[in-house]
Protein backbone atom coordinates (compact mmCIF):
# COMPACT_ATOMS: atom_id res chain seq x y z
CA UNK A 1 0.00 0.00 0.00
CA UNK A 2 1.31 3.46 -0.94
CA UNK A 3 -1.15 5.27 1.32
CA UNK A 4 0.80 6.81 4.25
CA UNK A 5 -2.07 6.14 6.68
CA UNK A 6 -2.20 2.40 5.95
CA UNK A 7 1.35 1.65 4.80
CA UNK A 8 2.77 0.54 8.18
CA UNK A 9 -0.29 -1.51 9.16
CA UNK A 10 -0.49 -3.08 5.69
CA UNK A 11 3.19 -4.09 5.84
CA UNK A 12 2.79 -5.75 9.25
CA UNK A 13 -0.31 -7.65 8.10
CA UNK A 14 1.22 -8.95 4.87
CA UNK A 15 4.47 -10.02 6.57
CA UNK A 16 2.76 -11.66 9.54
CA UNK A 17 4.33 -9.22 11.99
CA UNK A 18 2.75 -8.34 15.36
CA UNK A 19 0.68 -5.23 15.91
CA UNK A 20 2.70 -2.05 15.19
CA UNK A 21 3.95 -0.21 18.24
CA UNK A 22 3.65 3.50 18.90
CA UNK A 23 7.24 3.83 17.73
CA UNK A 24 6.35 2.13 14.45
CA UNK A 25 3.44 4.56 14.00
CA UNK A 26 5.50 7.64 14.82
CA UNK A 27 4.98 10.43 12.29
CA UNK A 28 1.63 9.09 11.01
CA UNK A 29 -1.63 11.01 11.15
CA UNK A 30 -4.64 10.45 13.40
CA UNK A 31 -6.31 8.37 10.67
CA UNK A 32 -3.56 5.78 10.97
CA UNK A 33 -3.94 5.53 14.76
CA UNK A 34 -7.72 5.13 14.43
CA UNK A 35 -7.14 2.35 11.92
CA UNK A 36 -4.65 0.70 14.28
CA UNK A 37 -7.40 0.41 16.92
CA UNK A 38 -9.15 -2.01 14.53
CA UNK A 39 -6.10 -4.32 14.35
CA UNK A 40 -7.90 -7.51 15.56
CA UNK A 41 -10.41 -7.17 12.71
CA UNK A 42 -7.99 -6.42 9.86
CA UNK A 43 -6.96 -8.91 7.17
CA UNK A 44 -5.36 -8.72 3.73
CA UNK A 45 -6.85 -10.64 0.81
CA UNK A 46 -5.63 -10.27 -2.78
CA UNK A 47 -3.46 -7.31 -1.75
CA UNK A 48 -6.52 -5.49 -0.36
CA UNK A 49 -7.00 -4.67 3.32
CA UNK A 50 -10.37 -5.71 4.77
CA UNK A 51 -12.05 -5.06 8.11
CA UNK A 52 -14.57 -7.55 9.51
CA UNK A 53 -15.93 -6.75 12.96
CA UNK A 54 -19.04 -7.97 14.74
CA UNK A 55 -21.21 -5.14 13.38
CA UNK A 56 -20.69 -6.01 9.70
CA UNK A 57 -22.13 -8.97 7.79
CA UNK A 58 -19.09 -9.34 5.53
CA UNK A 59 -15.51 -8.05 5.28
CA UNK A 60 -15.41 -4.44 4.07
CA UNK A 61 -12.48 -3.02 2.07
CA UNK A 62 -10.52 -0.36 3.95
CA UNK A 63 -10.57 2.69 1.67
CA UNK A 64 -7.34 4.73 1.60
CA UNK A 65 -7.63 8.48 2.05
CA UNK A 66 -7.00 9.26 -1.61
CA UNK A 67 -10.04 7.18 -2.68
CA UNK A 68 -12.59 8.34 -0.11
CA UNK A 69 -13.93 11.22 -2.19
CA UNK A 70 -14.20 9.18 -5.45
CA UNK A 71 -15.96 6.35 -3.58
CA UNK A 72 -18.43 8.74 -1.94
CA UNK A 73 -19.01 10.55 -5.22
CA UNK A 74 -19.76 7.29 -7.06
CA UNK A 75 -22.06 5.91 -4.38
CA UNK A 76 -23.88 9.18 -3.64
CA UNK A 77 -24.51 9.77 -7.36
CA UNK A 78 -25.64 6.21 -8.09
CA UNK A 79 -28.11 6.39 -5.19
CA UNK A 80 -29.76 9.48 -6.63
CA UNK A 81 -28.16 12.02 -4.28
CA UNK A 82 -29.97 10.58 -1.26
CA UNK A 83 -29.62 12.17 2.17
CA UNK A 84 -26.78 11.94 4.66
CA UNK A 85 -28.18 8.99 6.63
CA UNK A 86 -28.87 6.83 3.60
CA UNK A 87 -25.55 7.63 1.99
CA UNK A 88 -23.76 6.74 5.23
CA UNK A 89 -25.66 3.47 5.61
CA UNK A 90 -24.99 2.44 2.01
CA UNK A 91 -21.31 3.32 2.40
CA UNK A 92 -20.97 1.49 5.72
CA UNK A 93 -22.48 -1.65 4.17
CA UNK A 94 -19.72 -1.71 1.55
CA UNK A 95 -16.61 0.04 2.85
CA UNK A 96 -14.79 1.15 5.98
CA UNK A 97 -12.44 3.97 6.87
CA UNK A 98 -11.83 6.00 10.05
CA UNK A 99 -14.44 8.67 10.77
CA UNK A 100 -16.67 7.42 7.97
CA UNK A 101 -19.74 9.18 9.36
CA UNK A 102 -18.25 12.65 9.59
CA UNK A 103 -16.63 12.47 6.15
CA UNK A 104 -19.86 11.18 4.59
CA UNK A 105 -21.96 13.92 6.18
CA UNK A 106 -19.46 16.59 5.15
CA UNK A 107 -19.49 15.27 1.57
CA UNK A 108 -23.31 15.34 1.39
CA UNK A 109 -23.46 18.83 2.88
CA UNK A 110 -21.04 20.12 0.25
CA UNK A 111 -22.74 18.34 -2.70
CA UNK A 112 -23.74 21.10 -5.19
CA UNK A 113 -26.47 18.99 -6.79
CA UNK A 114 -28.19 18.37 -3.45
CA UNK A 115 -27.92 22.04 -2.49
CA UNK A 116 -29.38 23.13 -5.83
CA UNK A 117 -32.26 20.75 -6.41
CA UNK A 118 -33.45 19.32 -3.10
CA UNK A 119 -36.41 20.95 -1.40
CA UNK A 120 -36.60 21.29 2.40
CA UNK A 121 -38.87 19.01 4.41
CA UNK A 122 -42.14 20.87 5.15
CA UNK A 123 -43.36 21.37 8.68
CA UNK A 124 -46.43 19.43 9.80
CA UNK A 125 -49.27 20.72 11.95
CA UNK A 126 -51.98 18.07 11.98
CA UNK A 127 -51.93 15.33 14.68
CA UNK A 128 -50.52 12.06 13.42
CA UNK A 129 -52.43 8.80 13.20
CA UNK A 130 -50.23 5.96 11.98
CA UNK A 131 -51.36 3.38 9.42
CA UNK A 132 -49.37 0.32 10.45
CA UNK A 133 -48.92 -2.78 8.31
CA UNK A 134 -47.31 -6.11 9.17
CA UNK A 135 -46.61 -7.94 5.88
CA UNK A 136 -45.94 -7.21 2.18
CA UNK A 137 -49.00 -6.53 0.05
CA UNK A 138 -51.25 -5.59 2.97
CA UNK A 139 -51.63 -2.01 1.71
CA UNK A 140 -50.32 -0.35 -1.46
CA UNK A 141 -50.44 3.44 -1.79
CA UNK A 142 -51.20 5.10 -5.13
CA UNK A 143 -50.56 8.64 -6.35
CA UNK A 144 -49.77 10.70 -9.43
CA UNK A 145 -46.76 12.96 -9.95
CA UNK A 146 -47.30 15.67 -12.53
CA UNK A 147 -47.78 17.34 -14.82
CA UNK A 148 -44.07 17.16 -15.62
CA UNK A 149 -42.26 18.55 -18.69
CA UNK A 150 -43.50 16.46 -21.61
CA UNK A 151 -40.80 13.98 -22.57
CA UNK A 152 -39.82 13.26 -26.16
CA UNK A 153 -41.97 10.13 -25.87
CA UNK A 154 -45.00 12.15 -24.80
CA UNK A 155 -45.07 11.16 -21.13
CA UNK A 156 -46.30 13.85 -18.74
CA UNK A 157 -47.24 12.02 -15.52
CA UNK A 158 -45.88 9.30 -13.22
CA UNK A 159 -48.04 6.75 -11.43
CA UNK A 160 -46.37 5.89 -8.11
CA UNK A 161 -47.21 2.69 -6.20
CA UNK A 162 -45.57 1.82 -2.87
CA UNK A 163 -45.97 -1.10 -0.49
CA UNK A 164 -46.54 0.26 3.02
CA UNK A 165 -44.58 -2.53 4.75
CA UNK A 166 -41.45 -3.05 2.64
CA UNK A 167 -41.49 0.43 0.98
CA UNK A 168 -41.00 -1.30 -2.39
CA UNK A 169 -41.89 1.26 -5.05
CA UNK A 170 -43.00 1.13 -8.67
CA UNK A 171 -43.20 4.25 -10.85
CA UNK A 172 -44.71 4.17 -14.35
CA UNK A 173 -44.60 7.08 -16.84
CA UNK A 174 -48.02 7.93 -18.28
CA UNK A 175 -49.19 9.88 -21.32
CA UNK A 176 -52.40 10.80 -19.49
CA UNK A 177 -53.67 10.46 -15.94
CA UNK A 178 -57.20 9.34 -16.80
CA UNK A 179 -58.82 6.34 -15.14
CA UNK A 180 -58.17 3.97 -18.07
CA UNK A 181 -54.43 4.79 -18.16
CA UNK A 182 -54.10 4.38 -14.38
CA UNK A 183 -56.02 1.08 -14.26
CA UNK A 184 -54.03 -0.31 -17.19
CA UNK A 185 -50.70 0.67 -15.60
CA UNK A 186 -51.67 -0.95 -12.29
CA UNK A 187 -52.66 -4.20 -14.02
CA UNK A 188 -49.58 -4.50 -16.26
CA UNK A 189 -47.06 -3.61 -13.55
CA UNK A 190 -47.95 -4.28 -9.93
CA UNK A 191 -50.64 -6.93 -10.35
CA UNK A 192 -48.90 -8.81 -13.19
CA UNK A 193 -45.56 -8.81 -11.32
CA UNK A 194 -46.48 -9.08 -7.65
CA UNK A 195 -50.09 -10.23 -7.53
CA UNK A 196 -53.08 -8.53 -5.92
CA UNK A 197 -52.60 -6.60 -2.66
CA UNK A 198 -55.24 -6.65 0.06
CA UNK A 199 -55.97 -2.94 -0.36
CA UNK A 200 -55.18 0.13 -2.45
CA UNK A 201 -55.01 3.52 -0.73
CA UNK A 202 -55.14 6.78 -2.71
CA UNK A 203 -56.38 10.35 -2.67
CA UNK A 204 -59.81 11.40 -3.93
CA UNK A 205 -58.72 11.94 -7.54
CA UNK A 206 -61.29 10.95 -10.15
CA UNK A 207 -58.78 8.60 -11.77
CA UNK A 208 -58.60 6.56 -8.55
CA UNK A 209 -62.28 6.87 -7.58
CA UNK A 210 -63.69 6.09 -11.03
CA UNK A 211 -66.20 3.37 -11.81
CA UNK A 212 -63.49 1.56 -13.77
CA UNK A 213 -61.18 1.41 -10.74
CA UNK A 214 -64.03 0.23 -8.53
CA UNK A 215 -64.80 -2.58 -10.97
CA UNK A 216 -61.12 -3.60 -11.18
CA UNK A 217 -60.84 -3.72 -7.38
CA UNK A 218 -64.12 -5.61 -7.05
CA UNK A 219 -63.09 -8.15 -9.69
CA UNK A 220 -59.72 -8.78 -8.00
CA UNK A 221 -61.15 -8.63 -4.45
CA UNK A 222 -59.02 -5.61 -3.52
CA UNK A 223 -60.27 -3.25 -0.81
CA UNK A 224 -60.14 0.38 -1.98
CA UNK A 225 -59.64 3.15 0.59
CA UNK A 226 -59.00 6.87 0.13
CA UNK A 227 -57.85 9.92 2.01
CA UNK A 228 -60.25 12.50 3.37
CA UNK A 229 -60.87 15.41 0.96
CA UNK A 230 -58.24 18.17 0.92
CA UNK A 231 -56.03 16.18 3.28
CA UNK A 232 -53.28 14.39 1.29
CA UNK A 233 -51.28 13.95 4.51
CA UNK A 234 -53.31 10.82 5.23
CA UNK A 235 -51.42 9.26 2.33
CA UNK A 236 -48.19 10.72 3.68
CA UNK A 237 -45.91 7.79 2.80
CA UNK A 238 -46.70 8.14 -0.90
CA UNK A 239 -46.49 11.94 -0.77
CA UNK A 240 -43.04 11.73 0.81
CA UNK A 241 -41.95 9.07 -1.68
CA UNK A 242 -43.13 11.32 -4.53
CA UNK A 243 -40.88 14.08 -3.27
CA UNK A 244 -37.93 11.69 -2.99
CA UNK A 245 -38.44 10.37 -6.54
CA UNK A 246 -38.83 13.93 -7.82
CA UNK A 247 -35.56 14.96 -6.16
CA UNK A 248 -33.74 11.93 -7.59
CA UNK A 249 -35.15 12.73 -11.04
CA UNK A 250 -33.87 16.29 -10.77
CA UNK A 251 -30.42 14.99 -9.89
CA UNK A 252 -30.39 12.45 -12.74
CA UNK A 253 -31.67 14.89 -15.40
CA UNK A 254 -29.62 17.96 -14.46
CA UNK A 255 -27.16 17.66 -17.37
CA UNK A 256 -29.49 18.32 -20.30
CA UNK A 257 -31.68 15.23 -19.88
CA UNK A 258 -34.89 17.00 -18.86
CA UNK A 259 -36.74 15.72 -21.93
CA UNK A 260 -35.91 12.06 -21.33
CA UNK A 261 -36.82 11.86 -17.64
CA UNK A 262 -38.95 8.80 -18.42
CA UNK A 263 -35.77 6.96 -19.49
CA UNK A 264 -34.06 7.96 -16.23
CA UNK A 265 -37.03 6.86 -14.09
CA UNK A 266 -35.99 3.17 -13.76
CA UNK A 267 -32.57 4.28 -12.48
CA UNK A 268 -34.32 6.48 -9.91
CA UNK A 269 -36.16 3.37 -8.71
CA UNK A 270 -32.85 1.49 -8.54
CA UNK A 271 -31.48 4.23 -6.31
CA UNK A 272 -34.55 4.31 -4.07
CA UNK A 273 -34.82 0.54 -3.68
CA UNK A 274 -31.12 0.22 -2.85
CA UNK A 275 -31.03 2.61 0.12
CA UNK A 276 -31.97 1.73 3.68
CA UNK A 277 -35.34 3.12 4.73
CA UNK A 278 -35.24 4.72 8.16
CA UNK A 279 -38.64 3.27 9.16
CA UNK A 280 -37.66 -0.38 8.54
CA UNK A 281 -33.88 -0.48 8.91
CA UNK A 282 -33.61 -2.38 5.60
CA UNK A 283 -33.58 -1.51 1.92
CA UNK A 284 -36.91 -2.04 0.10
CA UNK A 285 -35.14 -4.50 -2.19
CA UNK A 286 -33.92 -6.62 0.74
CA UNK A 287 -37.34 -6.82 2.40
CA UNK A 288 -39.00 -7.59 -0.93
CA UNK A 289 -36.52 -10.17 -2.28
CA UNK A 290 -34.37 -11.24 0.68
CA UNK A 291 -31.19 -10.20 -1.17
CA UNK A 292 -28.98 -7.12 -1.26
CA UNK A 293 -29.24 -5.04 -4.42
CA UNK A 294 -26.04 -4.99 -6.46
CA UNK A 295 -25.09 -1.52 -7.70
CA UNK A 296 -22.52 -0.62 -10.37
CA UNK A 297 -20.12 0.33 -7.59
CA UNK A 298 -20.20 -3.28 -6.35
CA UNK A 299 -18.64 -4.36 -9.66
CA UNK A 300 -16.04 -1.60 -9.60
CA UNK A 301 -14.80 -2.18 -6.07
CA UNK A 302 -13.97 -5.61 -4.55
CA UNK A 303 -16.66 -7.44 -2.63
CA UNK A 304 -16.81 -11.09 -1.68
CA UNK A 305 -18.94 -13.32 -3.92
CA UNK A 306 -21.60 -15.54 -2.29
CA UNK A 307 -20.81 -19.21 -1.84
CA UNK A 308 -22.30 -21.56 -4.48
CA UNK A 309 -25.40 -23.44 -3.36
CA UNK A 310 -28.24 -25.61 -4.64
CA UNK A 311 -31.74 -24.26 -5.39
CA UNK A 312 -33.17 -26.18 -2.42
CA UNK A 313 -30.57 -24.83 0.01
CA UNK A 314 -30.97 -21.34 -1.40
CA UNK A 315 -34.77 -21.47 -0.99
CA UNK A 316 -34.49 -22.67 2.61
CA UNK A 317 -31.95 -20.01 3.49
CA UNK A 318 -33.95 -17.32 1.68
CA UNK A 319 -37.08 -18.24 3.63
CA UNK A 320 -35.23 -17.82 6.92
CA UNK A 321 -33.63 -14.57 5.79
CA UNK A 322 -36.97 -13.06 4.76
CA UNK A 323 -38.71 -14.23 7.94
CA UNK A 324 -35.95 -12.76 10.10
CA UNK A 325 -35.88 -9.49 8.15
CA UNK A 326 -39.66 -9.08 8.29
CA UNK A 327 -39.72 -9.70 12.05
CA UNK A 328 -36.98 -7.13 12.58
CA UNK A 329 -38.73 -4.67 10.25
CA UNK A 330 -42.00 -4.98 12.20
CA UNK A 331 -40.24 -4.03 15.42
CA UNK A 332 -38.43 -1.15 13.74
CA UNK A 333 -41.65 0.07 12.10
CA UNK A 334 -43.48 0.06 15.43
CA UNK A 335 -40.68 1.99 17.11
CA UNK A 336 -40.43 4.42 14.20
CA UNK A 337 -44.19 4.93 14.22
CA UNK A 338 -44.17 5.70 17.94
CA UNK A 339 -41.20 8.03 17.60
CA UNK A 340 -42.78 9.85 14.64
CA UNK A 341 -46.03 10.34 16.50
CA UNK A 342 -44.30 11.66 19.62
CA UNK A 343 -42.21 14.08 17.58
CA UNK A 344 -45.13 15.00 15.33
CA UNK A 345 -47.64 15.70 18.09
CA UNK A 346 -45.32 18.02 20.01
CA UNK A 347 -46.21 20.77 17.55
CA UNK A 348 -49.93 20.04 17.26
CA UNK A 349 -52.97 20.73 19.35
CA UNK A 350 -56.29 19.02 18.79
CA UNK A 351 -59.51 21.00 19.22
CA UNK A 352 -62.18 19.09 21.15
CA UNK A 353 -65.56 19.75 19.55
CA UNK A 354 -68.86 19.05 21.27
CA UNK A 355 -72.30 18.57 19.75
CA UNK A 356 -73.86 22.00 19.30
CA UNK A 357 -70.58 23.91 19.01
CA UNK A 358 -70.29 26.56 16.30
CA UNK A 359 -67.60 25.70 13.74
CA UNK A 360 -66.37 27.26 10.51
CA UNK A 361 -66.70 25.33 7.27
CA UNK A 362 -63.41 24.96 5.39
CA UNK A 363 -63.67 25.41 1.62
CA UNK A 364 -60.20 25.43 0.00
CA UNK A 365 -59.52 27.78 -2.90
CA UNK A 366 -56.59 28.39 -5.20
CA UNK A 367 -54.12 30.97 -3.83
CA UNK A 368 -54.83 33.51 -6.60
CA UNK A 369 -58.58 32.92 -6.88
CA UNK A 370 -60.85 35.90 -6.25
CA UNK A 371 -64.46 36.09 -5.18
CA UNK A 372 -66.90 36.10 -8.14
CA UNK A 373 -69.53 37.90 -6.04
CA UNK A 374 -67.41 40.97 -5.25
CA UNK A 375 -66.59 43.82 -7.56
CA UNK A 376 -63.24 44.43 -5.93
CA UNK A 377 -60.33 42.01 -6.18
CA UNK A 378 -60.32 40.76 -2.61
CA UNK A 379 -59.01 37.35 -1.68
CA UNK A 380 -61.82 34.92 -0.81
CA UNK A 381 -61.46 33.35 2.62
CA UNK A 382 -61.44 29.54 2.65
CA UNK A 383 -63.68 29.55 5.73
CA UNK A 384 -67.41 30.24 5.55
CA UNK A 385 -70.06 31.24 8.07
CA UNK A 386 -70.36 29.17 11.23
CA UNK A 387 -72.46 26.01 11.22
CA UNK A 388 -73.75 23.74 13.94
Amino acid sequence: SSDPDTETIYRHLTRGLPKPTERDMQGTRLRAHLLLHQWPYLTVQNDIMFLHDSSSHHPCPVVPGCLIEPVLNDLHTQLGHCGQRRTEQATRNRFWWPRLRSSTHLFCQSCPTCATFKSPTPSFRAPLTSMNTSFPGERVGLDIIGPLPISVRGHEYILVMIDYFTKWTEAIPLLRQDAASVANAINRTWISRWGTPLSFHSDCGSNFESQLMREVCEMLDIRKTRTTPYHPESNGLVERTNRTIHNILLAFTKDGHQNDWDIQLPFCLLAYRGTIHSSTGFTPHYLWTGRDLRLPIDLRYPLQSPDPTTPQTFATKLREVIRSAHNAARVTLENASLHQKQHFDRHTSAAAFQIGDLVMHYHPIAPNQFSPTRRHTRRTTPFHSPFF
